[in-house]
């Protein structure tokens, strides 16, 4: 998660998904966030 991607254009993958909510909002159902655990 903290590895940056070279498919990414060199960001972590959070920073990705962050990028693709701010531009696809319609795709999410939850805010993209950091942090551990499950998903519930």
């Amino acid at each position: 998660q903290h590895l940056p991607q070279r498919m990414l254009a060199h960001q972590t993958p959070l920073l990705a998904m962050k990028q693709w909510q701010k531009s696809h909002p319609e795709l999410f159902k939850k805010q993209v966030r950091n942090r551990p655990g499950l998903d519930s």
